[in-house]
């Protein structure tokens, strides 16, 4: 029997990122499943799909890309009456027109100048006097945080592409934010409709997004802009090798003169007040798991604002790795994310929080920390580059393991191994990307880990055995979810979903302590886990019980049970 059950502060919050290679393969599933869809014609779907696989890796040169490039600049082939682009666009309107700004900027923003150009102007005429944007049926209406954000992600795209976006345009948005904002931070859906200014997450990290974009137009480094906002240290690209590019921006300057007497209504303090708030508001009811309607939307919207902040943490909160557990469990068999009976856009918005879009278009660039901080779950929170150079012991190390399977179970075997954490490392990127059989028949070796002095070695040997597919493992895992430690618990309930690929883990949440209050008292966060735990091995037994092989099944009582009609009278 297992003894007292003691928590520190890391074991019980401090879950690192799934491996890379299990994120990049999570991102290649998705990406197929989008590519189902040959043509996504004029839509704002087509958009996003563009948007996402270009944030992912994808060439913008590729027959798929440029497939979708071809139906955005279908929405820019009228002209006005004084011969110049004229933007229509697709079916979804003002969201179509933001994406599509994204998209442009993202390609080659001096090579579509124009058509970048042509969307602004639409853009800002669309915006309602009060600072929002809307469906164009009802320009009466008080706004639409969502609608809003699009609008906003666009001109900022078209800002970072050269091309101006008038001060009183951001100015308008940005009073539109701070008066809807609720007096505590959050945001509501609509604001002046009933029950849709009620709070909700998804909208909260969306205007508060939004208002983080906004202060950086109007006052980039806290000082008045003078011209649109670029991306700082952004490197001039050349042509043929020699040639400086032509500065196409040289078009607005007539724009950016008009711009200078344009000052904003709305001080750089307020916004900062505003952001704030939100942030706080976001930080307190932060929930990876339980959005009820749009889950990757959150996702979305949490990855910018921690971007744009530039932060690794939200308030005590890993943002990243927590989405990326959180999506690696619930991506279905086709690659896809479920959400709300939208399953392209759900996979586009997973898609582009695990690839860090924003972050990318930042130029963010973050080191996973040294497993030996604290971060490794289970063989989590990898550097790509196994030899990467790092402090150990105060000394600069270099790692240089082979990745030979044999070796590695004998370096986490001694107790007294000084280089426990580049084994474990080593480790798991070999089984996940290497030959499985391999690890099968070194199966006996890992189960003895199991019952490992340090919890770092029993996590990797659950996470490892639960690679195996192999039902017989299961009683380890399920023993292990009365482990002393917390993260090894959690570590058996997603080996388990992942031997069973039951990603909803019979119904237990992944993490028993994600949604108690801070403040609770110790030995009431001890009774839910021992609860957690209770429900969560008698669950996995019976699931157990009714795949395990016959000739375990040695008990007369329990065959009698699982088959009736064997019953004598």
């Amino acid at each position: 029997m297992l003894g007292t059950i003691v928590f520190t502060a890391f074991q019980i919050t401090a879950y690192a990122q799934p491996p890379q290679a299990e994120i990049d393969a999570s991102i290649k599933r998705g990406i197929a499943f989008l590519k189902k869809t040959d043509d996504y014609r004029r839509t704002g779907m087509n958009a996003f799909v563009a948007y996402t696989l270009i944030k992912a890796g994808e060439s913008p040169e590729s027959p798929y890309i440029q497939n979708c490039l071809k139906n955005i600049l279908a929405d820019h082939n009228q002209k006005n009456k004084d011969g110049e682009l004229e933007y229509r666009p697709g079916s979804d309107f003002n969201y179509c027109a933001g994406v599509q700004l994204m998209v442009l900027e993202a390609i080659n923003p001096e090579k579509y100048h124009d058509e970048i150009r042509a969307t602004v102007d639409f853009l800002i005429k669309q915006q309602h006097a009060g600072g929002s944007w809307y469906y164009p049926q009802n320009i009466s209406h008080n706004g639409d945080t969502s609608i809003t954000q699009y609008a906003v992600l666009g001109l900022w795209a078209a800002e970072r592409a050269g091309v101006i976006v008038p001060t009183t345009v951001w100015d308008k948005v940005a009073r539109w934010h701070l008066t809807t904002q609720h007096p505590q931070g959050s945001f509501g859906y609509h604001p002046a409709s009933g029950s849709e200014r009620a709070p909700q997450n998804t909208m909260s990290v969306a205007g508060t997004g939004s208002m983080y974009i906004i202060s950086m137009q109007l006052y980039p480094d806290g000082e008045l802009r003078s011209g649109p906002v670029k991306i700082r240290d952004q490197k001039k690209k050349k042509r043929f090798g020699f040639l400086d590019k032509v500065d196409l921006t040289q078009k607005e300057k007539s724009k950016a003169d008009e711009n200078k007497n344009s000052k904003p209504t709305i001080s750089h303090n307020a916004l900062q007040g505003g952001k704030a708030k939100g942030l706080a508001w976001i930080v307190k009811n932060y929930n990876v798991r339980n959005q009820n309607r749009w889950p990757n939307y959150y996702l979305y919207g949490i990855e910018r604002i921690a971007a744009i902040a530039d932060t690794k943490m939200l308030g005590p909160h890993d943002w990243y790795a927590d989405g990326a557990r959180q999506l690696l469990t619930t991506q279905l068999e086709d690659g896809s994310w479920k959400g709300t009976s939208h399953p392209k856009a759900s996979t586009c918005l997973a898609i582009i929080f695990l690839s860090k879009a924003t972050g990318k278009t930042l130029g963010r660039k973050y080191k996973p920390e040294p497993v030996g901080s604290g971060l490794l779950a289970g063989g989590r929170g990898l550097p790509k580059n196994l030899a990467d150079v790092q402090m150990r012991n105060g000394k600069v190390e270099n790692k240089t393991l082979s990745g030979d399977l044999s070796e590695l179970l004998a370096q986490l075997e001694d107790p007294a191994n000084a280089d426990l954490e580049a084994a474990q490392e080593t480790l798991v990127e070999t089984i996940t990307l290497g030959d499985r059989e391999q690890l099968i028949k070194q199966k006996d070796r890992v189960i003895k880990l199991v019952d490992a002095r340090a919890p770092d070695v029993r996590r990797t040997a659950i996470w490892a055995l639960s690679r195996t597919n192999d039902f017989r493992v299961s009683p380890y895992l399920i023993r292990a979810l009365k482990d002393p430690d917390l993260s090894v618990r959690i570590e058996a309930r997603n080996g388990l979903c992942t031997l069973s690929r039951k990603i909803r883990g019979l119904g237990m949440p992944a993490d028993p302590l994600a949604d108690v209050a801070e403040n609770l008292d110790e030995k009431e966060r001890i009774k839910i886990v021992d609860k957690w735990s209770d429900e969560a091995t008698k669950r996995w037994q019976k699931w157990y019980n009714s795949v395990k092989p016959f000739d375990e099944k040695f008990d007369l009582f329990e065959v009698l049970n699982e088959f009736p009609q064997s019953k004598t009278k």
